[in-house]
């Protein structure tokens, strides 16, 4: 696949933004103090450095298949029960954070990608990065589901 320098300059900032989402889970799972929260973001990141491994594909040329929709809504069915912390109220204060910064990362990727999707030629590309950005969409409507059910405002 030949890219544009526009494209190419798309995928290296998508590239590096991806890098920097799976490091922020991975640093947030280790600090997060409540165990489901914990497992949600080690998901979360192993999602983002598959986001990662793809742009890192499309910039050396490999298109990927588009991400199936299923793919990209697992997770869901988790109750607003099984989401309860059992932590402290200092830990329940220091996880919010996590979130809210979290949550604000989710909403400016996938802004970027829904950029992405515009500017792309390809109609594979932008399947590609459409279907990416609906699973940015989710795990910012997973940390949102977590925080309503644990009382922290998002």
């Amino acid at each position: 696949m030949t890219w544009t320098q526009k494209e190419k300059n798309f995928l290296k900032d998508l590239q590096s933004e991806e890098k920097l989402c799976a490091e922020k889970y991975h640093k947030a799972a280790e600090a997060a103090c409540d165990g489901t929260l914990k497992q949600i973001l080690q998901k979360i990141e192993k999602a983002e450095q598959g986001h990662c491994d793809t742009v890192t594909g499309m910039l050396a040329g490999t298109m990927p298949a588009p991400q199936s929709q299923g793919k990209a809504q697992a997770g869901r069915a988790r109750s607003a029960k099984s989401l309860k912390a059992k932590t402290t109220r200092a830990q329940k204060q220091s996880d919010a954070y996590l979130l809210a910064d979290l949550l604000a990362t989710e909403k400016y990727v996938a802004g970027v990608y829904n950029t992405a999707v515009f500017e792309f030629n390809d109609p594979a590309a932008r399947q590609v990065l459409a279907g990416i950005q609906q699973a940015e969409q989710n795990h910012g409507r997973e940390l949102a589901e977590y925080m309503q059910a644990n009382g922290m405002s998002c």
